[in-house]
C-alpha cells in the first residue's frame, strides 16, 4: 500500500504516531493535512473491502502499540475501527469480540475482549489501487445498468399484458359495451395496479441512476 506524502509537511512524519497531545501542538494546516490523509485512507479501506481486496481473521491478541487509530466518521458496520500499521502502513479494520449474554440478568458491560476480528486490507501502490477501483466500478456499473434496463423491460411487459387482458375481455365477452368494459377493467385491474405502483418507483430509480452515472 502506498504511503501518502504531503508536500510542504516537513515537520510531520506520516509514519510517526500522533497521540492527542502531539496533534494538539500541530499547526492548523498540518492538522488539515492529517485529517485529509485519514479521510483518504478511510475511503480507500472501504473501496478495498467493496472490491474483495482483504483477508479476515480472528486473533486473540493485537499489539496496539504498533497501530495508529484513524479518525473516521463512523465505525465500519458499527463495529470495526480503522487502524494504520506504523511499521508496514497496512490498513486494518479491528472489532473487539466480547461475550454478551443477552437476556441474562447478570450481563456485564465491563468485560474485556476475548479476541479480535481483524480485516487486513491488501497493500498496493497508487497505480494498482486506481486500476482496481476502475475495474471494480466498471463491473458494478455494468451490473447496475443491466438491472436498470431489466426493470424497464419488465415494466413495459406488464403494460403489454394489462392492455392485452383488457382488450381481449372487451372483445370476447358477451353483453353490452359498458358491461364488457367493466369486466375488462376488472380482469386487467391487477396489471394496472402493478403499473401504478411501479411507475413512481421507476421514476425514483431513474433519478438515482442518473446521479450514480454522473458521479
Amino acid at each position: 500500500m502506498e504511503q501518502n506524502k504531503f508536500e510542504g509537511l516537513d515537520e510531520v512524519e506520516v509514519s510517526d504516531v500522533k497521540p492527542e497531545e502531539e496533534v494538539k501542538g500541530l499547526k492548523e494546516y498540518e492538522k488539515l493535512l492529517l485529517a485529509e490523509r485519514d479521510r483518504e485512507d478511510y475511503e480507500k479501506a472501504l473501496n478495498l473491502i467493496k472490491f474483495g481486496c482483504f483477508e479476515q481473521k480472528e486473533v486473540t491478541n493485537v499489539d496496539f502499540s504498533k497501530l495508529e487509530k484513524i479518525s473516521t466518521p463512523k465505525k465500519y458496520k458499527g463495529l470495526y475501527a480503522l487502524y494504520r500499521n506504523l511499521d508496514t502502513m497496512q490498513l486494518e479494520f479491528i472489532a473487539e469480540l466480547i461475550e454478551n449474554n443477552k437476556g441474562a440478568e447478570d450481563e456485564r458491560k465491563d468485560l474485556k475482549p476475548y479476541a479480535y476480528d481483524v480485516i487486513y486490507l491488501e497493500q498496493m501502490d497508487g497505480e494498482t489501487y486506481q486500476a482496481v477501483c476502475h475495474a471494480g466500478k466498471n463491473n458494478i456499473s455494468s451490473s447496475i445498468s443491466v438491472l436498470y434496463k431489466s426493470a424497464f423491460i419488465c415494466f413495459f411487459v406488464l403494460i403489454a399484458f394489462g392492455l392485452y387482458c383488457f382488450t381481449y375481455n372487451l372483445i370476447s365477452l358477451s353483453g353490452n359495451f359498458f358491461d364488457r368494459l367493466a369486466l375488462g377493467l376488472y380482469y386487467a385491474a391487477p396489471f394496472f395496479v402493478g403499473i401504478f405502483i411501479l411507475l413512481p418507483l421507476l421514476l425514483l430509480m431513474s433519478i438515482k441512476y442518473k446521479k450514480y452515472k454522473d458521479q
